[in-house]
């Protein structure tokens, strides 16, 4: 099987040659494993329609290569067709600073400027530091005339999709509403959550905006045939975020979406890292998600995946759960071996389990950590 066939028979609850493995390694590994500062990297002033870069992406390409694991390419997207004349994003500033590069933003509306900066870092991923949305309502009024208020129209092709080809699949990735507006909002999630608690009606407004939005691109990504649609749910988290929040904002449209995916024939793939179990029952009993990571365990998380595998494991493929800013970090091989597979006997069985890590492992994981997991997989790991 390729990675991407073994991938894809994991998604879809059935076994494969053997358990895929497909630790995430999204950012800090791979941009460190080319010896480049990562600014370098996110600012090559390529073409690209996905988040990071043109070159991130390819050198995420050669780690999944170097590693052998089964590729997720979380990196593309459809290039939107924009309104002549619409109001854009330009840099007005790239300084140099101590820690890396920082880059000053200007969006020019008819109602008024937005503005953002955002830091590059010589070893770290990039972090905005300032964000668009400042004042609530007055911002807002202009980031709508920069998003634009539809019909929006993207590309009906992905123009990187070869780029990761057989050695896993591509993804097609969207915010869920909580990770879209902690994107765009000044002020952090301290914010973000004053904001729903202190002008609810005007953020049932924002939602009802951004869902329009966001089930507008997901169907034109399940047209140009992702492999799978990624509805990216980090601030959904309850580490971070509460049931009902979740089941405000969040739940209807994940319902939305994976129905629009499996009417398309296009996996659905939720991810909500950190504390996640109660929202994992609640979308497995009432969504059609076909696949939820990365059911983190403890401390990081609450999931024990033996328990996920007897409870949701009919209705959801399970990608997960190795701790990364611990267990990944400071285990030996031998014990990572263990682990892996202690989480092969207890969810691999019948197939559709994905051995993978808890979230993103951290810049400075142990190689030999990684080169275990895969070792493990095509050998403990063999149905």
């Amino acid at each position: 099987m390729t990675s991407k066939e073994r991938l894809m028979t994991a998604f879809r609850r059935k076994m494969a040659d053997h358990v895929p493995v497909c630790p995430d390694i999204s950012v800090m590994v791979p941009a460190k494993l080319t010896g480049h500062p990562f600014y370098e990297l996110f600012l090559d002033g390529r073409p690209h329609n996905g988040w990071t870069s043109a070159t991130y992406s390819e050198a995420y390409v050669r780690a999944v290569k170097h590693f052998g694991i089964d590729g997720w390419y979380i990196y593309g997207g459809l290039k939107e067709i924009r309104p002549e004349g619409a109001p854009e994003f330009v840099d007005t500033a790239v300084m140099d600073t101590s820690e890396g590069k920082l880059v000053k933003r200007k969006c020019v509306t008819s109602l008024g400027e937005l503005t953002e900066e955002e830091m590059y870092f010589a070893d770290e991923p990039p972090w905005r530091d300032k964000k668009p949305i400042k004042n609530l309502k007055e911002d807002f009024d202009r980031f709508k005339l920069w998003m634009g208020q539809g019909p929006w129209k993207w590309a009906k092709n992905f123009e990187d999709k070869e780029r990761i080809g057989d050695l896993g699949v591509y993804v097609g990735m969207i915010p869920v509403f909580q990770d879209w507006w902690f994107h765009y909002r000044h002020g952090g999630f301290e914010q973000c959550f004053m904001d729903f608690r202190e002008e609810p009606r005007f953020m049932d407004e924002v939602h009802e905006f951004w869902l329009d939005w966001a089930l507008t691109y997901v169907s034109a990504m399940v047209e140009a045939k992702a492999d799978e649609i990624m509805l990216g749910g980090s601030s959904a988290s309850l580490s971070i975020s509460s049931p009902t929040v979740f089941r405000k904002y969040e739940l209807p449209f994940i319902k939305q979406a994976a129905r629009i995916c499996r009417q398309g024939g296009v996996i659905s793939h939720l991810h909500i890292c950190g504390r996640s179990w109660e929202l994992v029952q609640i979308v497995a009993d009432e969504t059609d998600v076909d696949v939820m990571e990365p059911m983190e365990e403890p401390p990081g998380g609450n999931v024990d995946i033996a328990e996920a595998k007897r409870r949701v494991g009919s209705k959801l493929c399970i990608k997960g759960n190795i701790n990364t800013f611990d267990f990944m970090m400071n285990a030996t091989p031998q014990q990572v071996e263990e682990k892996c597979k202690k989480l092969i006997d207890d969810a691999g069985a019948d197939g559709g389990f994905v051995l993978s890590t808890g979230d993103q492992c951290g810049r400075d994981t142990p190689h030999a950590n990684l080169f275990k997991m895969v070792e493990v997989a095509k050998t403990y790991g063999k149905y």
